[in-house]
């Protein structure tokens, strides 16, 4: 990736300062650099008066010295963007500290409004995840901010004044033992402020590090076999458990939980119990964590201008032309495979159980041929391993986790026992009809690379049909030589066969041009 400019992000949040530094090409491709967190707690610092004390001044000086001195010695840094949130809005003095913070640092810091915090979030999680219709909850330390979302439009938003270190500050601190019920109600109390917060039976998707750290808790206690929590949904009612553990345990036992980061292991408390609260008057069946949230809606709020876009049309394809960049795929023989398997697809789609709808065919082999033996980027020898590792282990924005694992099964596979061998460990996330499926269009997807085995598309055309003898007839119409396209499909046709039950007769005819 030739990077030509550098985009700097300052985010001054209640709880943590972060750093992070993305490169962007030419083709607005982009490439996430450094990212530095320094955990602040500038909500400690808010006086009885609401001013920030001369030592939270201090905190916040000293950590934009070192982001600033970090953004000097990297090169073609052309924006920096520093930005504010709860505890500076909260503050009364914020103007002064502001100010100040300018004159000794350099560091110019806009004071986002509790809805445009708001908006960020929804921004990130509408040109980053497959969610078209949800709720976000971004509790941060001295605030939280909802949207609700329909279409991937912004239809309502609202900040609240709490967040997890206020409402620690204000429960549990001193140690009551009826802190949860108090808190309860009165975030209760809030949300039904707001009517369409309630009965909505929508995704609730997590932003902020409060509801990553309740996602890697409940893979790490599920075993759960793929890698990466964007995307990461529990079902409310592993939630609403997972909550009553934290609400049990002490401490000293949180801090050594597995998943859970040290410094939020008092926090987790309120933060837990307000999202749990949420997602059952939501009355919804699940939550799911966007590991993208705030800056990353910031940045897609400037890229997006660059590219005079409004918002990333399908998620999904901007990911995939990512992947391509990345892994230097090519495009014009990608398309030309996927044409050849589809012609296969439309002469055995009468064979395929009436379990899976042809919407749901079609899409799985699209964009499984979009990515298919990915892995030859790696190591040509082992691409089939390759890919299905990187698959299961890349997020991949705008696809779910069961449809990136179905994709990982088909764009992988090399014969069946292959594959059951990649899918021992994902037991849990598959069925047996499932993985059928995925030998059928993972089989057709490897004899459609086989009709073009030597990328010189001289295969033009595939006609597919059953014989009277139930067997499978496919003709293959070429010009020029296809001595390797012939070889290859002979060889591999045996996979197609085993996965239909019947037999396949390949036939090559010449056509002139």
């Amino acid at each position: 990736m030739d990077i030509l400019q550098k985009h700097a992000m300052i985010d001054i949040g209640s709880n943590s300062i972060r750093l992070v530094i993305i490169g962007v090409d030419k083709d607005y491709f982009s490439k996430e650099l450094l990212n530095f967190k320094a955990v602040a707690r500038l909500s400690n610092y808010i006086d009885e008066h609401d001013l920030l004390s001369k030592e939270g001044v201090s905190v916040l000086l000293t950590v934009l010295r070192r982001f600033k001195s970090i953004i000097e010695r990297e090169q073609h840094v052309c924006f920096v963007d520093a930005f504010a949130t709860a505890a500076m809005r909260k503050a009364k003095n914020r103007e002064q500290v502001l100010k100040r913070v300018y004159e000794e640092t350099g560091v110019k810091v806009r004071l986002l409004p509790g809805l445009k915090e708001a908006y960020y979030g929804f921004f990130a999680v509408i040109n980053s995840t497959y969610v078209e219709n949800g709720l976000t909850i971004d509790i941060g330390g001295g605030s939280t901010e909802v949207t609700l979302f329909k279409n991937r439009q912004l239809v309502h938003s609202h900040s609240f004044s709490f967040g997890a270190v206020t409402l620690y500050q204000t429960f549990y601190k001193d140690g009551d033992p009826n802190a949860g019920e108090r808190l309860e109600a009165y975030i209760r109390n809030a949300f039904f402020a707001y009517d369409w917060l309630r009965g909505n039976a929508l995704p609730v998707i997590g932003i902020g590090g409060t509801a990553r750290n309740l996602a890697r808790i409940d893979q790490l206690q599920e075993h759960y076999p793929m890698v990466g929590l964007h995307q990461y949904t529990m079902p409310s009612e592993r939630l609403n458990e997972l909550t009553k553990k934290l609400a049990s345990t002490k401490l000293e036992e949180r801090e050594r939980m597995d998943g859970l980061s040290k410094d939020r292991s008092d926090i987790i408390l309120p933060a837990s119990a307000v999202i749990n609260l949420l997602v059952k008057m939501n009355q919804g069946n699940c939550f799911m964590l966007s590991g993208e949230g705030l800056r990353e809606g910031v940045f897609y709020e400037w890229i997006l201008k660059q590219r005079h876009e409004e918002r990333i049309p399908y998620v999904l394809n901007e990911s995939m032309r990512q992947l391509r960049r990345n892994f230097n795929l090519d495009s014009r023989h990608t398309a030309y495979v996927k044409t050849l398997a589809f012609q296969i697809l439309d002469g055995i789609l009468n064979l395929l159980s009436g379990k899976y709808s042809e919407d749901r065919i079609a899409w799985l082999l699209s964009h499984s041929a979009d990515l298919a033996y990915l892995g030859e980027f790696v190591n040509n020898e082992s691409s089939s391993a390759q890919t299905f590792y990187l698959l299961t282990n890349i997020n991949i924005n705008g696809i779910s986790h069961d449809n990136r694992l179905a994709v990982a099964f088909i764009a992988s596979f090399k014969n069946k026992s292959k594959m059951i061998d990649f899918a021992k460990p994902f037991q849990q996330m598959v069925t047996k009809d499932d993985l059928k499926l995925y030998e059928i269009l993972g089989a057709v997807l490897r004899l459609a690379h086989d009709f073009d085995r030597t990328k010189l598309h001289v295969v033009d055309r595939l006609s597919v049909k059953m014989t009277k003898k139930k067997s499978l007839q496919i003709n293959a119409y070429y010009h020029d030589d296809a001595y390797f396209e012939e070889q290859a499909a002979q060889r591999h046709k045996k996979h197609l066969e085993r996965a239909l039950k019947t037999t396949i007769s390949v036939q090559f005819k010449r056509v002139d041009k």
